[in-house]
């Protein structure tokens, strides 16, 4: 019998999106000027997926970068539009300070963190006049039964 997604343990059936993500377009081992608006975007969701957590820590900042977690979403016919996911932004403090920091998302089952294939889960940054490098891990729950990354 083949395996299918929902044969699987509830923790095989998650995938982790690692990036150290870039500065401004910069090599991510360089500190930048983090703009105001400036979107870092974690990836693109392969299949019908869940986000649980987001983490992120910062490194050399100079300032107070304001994040939230966002989606944006392609709708034939209707354009793209983004959702907000995290319920509230995030002041992030440097990792020797804090530690590291995860995102406040919406209870299980509500709406506005439900990931469709094709999404692009995103970061923007909402202050400016802030340098540093940012590393985020979001965690993903695979929804299918059987799993497919983008139909195949």
């Amino acid at each position: 019998m083949a395996i299918v997604n929902r044969d699987l343990d509830v923790t095989q059936q998650r995938y982790v999106f690692n990036i150290p993500a870039p500065v401004n377009g910069v090599s991510v081992f360089t500190s930048g000027p983090v703009g105001q608006s400036q979107i870092l975007t974690i990836g693109i969701m392969p299949c019908a997926s869940q986000l649980l957590q987001c983490a992120v820590a910062g490194y050399g900042l100079s300032g107070s970068p304001i994040l939230q977690t966002q989606v944006q979403r392609f709708v034939v016919g209707s354009g793209v539009t983004t959702i907000a996911i995290s319920t509230s932004f995030l002041t992030l403090q440097t990792y020797s300070t804090s530690g590291m920091q995860t995102f406040l998302l919406p209870a299980s089952g509500a709406s506005g963190y439900g990931l469709l294939k094709g999404d692009v889960l995103q970061i923007v940054n909402n202050a400016a006049n802030t340098s540093g490098q940012i590393a985020v891990d979001a965690v993903v729950q695979i929804l299918q039964d059987v799993k497919s990354d983008y139909g195949v």
